[in-house]
């Protein structure tokens, strides 16, 4: 292709028409090259809050939750727990469907800016393309013109005010040339950052969905821990309730016996025509010594347990198994009896006072024996997880013989 020359004066009018239809597609895509700058959507500041605050209650919720199950690890183990621990259990299992919401919250959140990023991104691309477009047109425009010698064009000018225009020419293109080519890697470059912000917030989102499923089993769990405490409180509802049933039948069993016992005795006085005398007096009060050494696991009295009464018609006392049990006072073998508990025996002190001896392991004593004060009568059986007996004081009352405290009859100990 010809090259303007001081004397082409056609050739001259040619290349300026070249140069100002350069000029002219360049000056034309001026407001496009500033476009992705102001196209680039924001952040939305909605979805910005939206996430924050989600994220505050999210941390809220997960102290809260670590704090619950330090109070669960507190109450494991404790006698009275077990309701403790199920309401601890339940308040779990709001704590994780709340992070649960949360966990919605913020995918839905990141969602909607992905939304924004991808449409972000989009764009770029589209004015990456029209500016590669532009940039080959002109790569290929300056292809065809070939080598342009800057100081022939000026030269050939026909005036100072020609040279002028030819000047500003050259120079506009050579700064618009330059815009397009800064434009294009700009632009390059900052697809090159939003594709990567879109893996990061893919990856947020992914992480957010995987604490989801996390969040999803771990409700499971409690749920299931929820129910097998349930069934546990059932399980021990039904244990509790055959107790209550079995210690009424035997408590009643022994009452009957008692007041079988005491007929007989007053009849045997009757027929004698004497009275017998008690070897148990009120000046015995606080004075006698305990059937055996040990911890005080309950008192006399009805018991409240839960939602459960049990009745004390005496005291229990934990003692290891096998150890001697003696008699509280001198006295006749009145009765020996075995019962799914154990065995019990009963000491008639005479004058309608009784002790009894129950949930022994074995019997040393034989019914009508007398015995002794200190006199080993048998030896501690309880139950497997607690050995322990249960000891009983009957006083003489109005219709027969009745339960009363032994503590107040046994002497105070250190």
């Amino acid at each position: 292709m010809a090259h303007p020359s001081p004397g082409g004066g056609v050739q001259c009018r040619a290349w300026k028409a070249r140069i100002v239809a350069a000029v002219s597609v360049a000056v034309a895509t001026i407001p496009a090259w500033t476009a992705p700058a102001s196209a680039i959507a924001q952040e939305s500041p909605d979805v910005r809050r939206r996430l924050d605050e989600s994220q505050a209650r999210l941390e809220v919720i997960r102290e809260e939750r670590q704090r619950l199950r330090r109070e669960l690890a507190g109450i494991a183990g404790q006698v009275s727990g077990d309701s403790a621990e199920l309401v601890n259990i339940e308040r779990q299992i709001d704590a994780s469907a709340s992070l649960m919401a949360e966990f919605d919250v913020q995918v839905l959140a990141l969602s909607d800016r992905l939304t924004a990023m991808t449409r972000e991104m989009l764009l770029t691309r589209d004015e990456l393309t029209a500016r590669r477009v532009v940039l080959r047109a002109r790569l290929r425009d300056i292809y065809k013109r070939g080598p342009l010698r800057t100081v022939e064009v000026l030269l050939s000018s026909r005036s100072f005010s020609d040279l002028l225009n030819r000047y500003r020419y050259l120079r506009d293109v050579a700064v618009f040339d330059r815009m397009l080519l800064e434009d294009v890697r700009e632009l390059e470059g900052r697809l090159v950052e939003q594709r990567g912000g879109l893996s990061r917030e893919g990856d947020r989102i992914a992480g957010v969905r995987a604490e989801h499923l996390r969040e999803y089993d771990e409700l499971e769990r409690l749920e299931w821990e929820r129910q097998e405490r349930l069934r546990r409180f059932a399980d021990r509802r039904d244990e509790a309730q055959s107790t209550l049933a079995r210690l009424a039948t035997e408590e009643a069993e022994l009452r009957a016996l008692i007041g079988g016992l005491e007929e007989r005795r007053r009849a045997a006085e009757r027929a004698a025509g004497s009275a017998s005398v008690s070897s148990l007096t009120t000046g015995d009060l606080g004075r006698l010594a305990w059937p055996v050494e040990g911890e005080l696991l309950w008192r006399f009295g009805p018991e409240r347990e839960g939602r459960t009464t049990i009745p004390r018609e005496g005291i229990g006392i934990a003692a290891p198994r096998g150890t001697p049990v003696n008699a509280v006072d001198r006295g006749t073998v009145a009765s020996v009896a075995a019962r799914a508990s154990g065995h019990t025996v009963i000491l008639d002190h005479g004058g309608g006072f009784y002790s009894s001896y129950q949930k022994l392991r074995d019997v040393s004593v034989r019914e009508g024996q007398p015995v002794g004060e200190g006199q080993p009568i048998g030896h501690v059986g309880g139950d497997a997880t607690r050995p322990h007996i249960e000891f009983q004081i009957y006083e003489p009352g109005a219709v027969g013989p009745r339960a009363v405290d032994p503590v107040r009859w046994l002497r105070g100990r250190p």
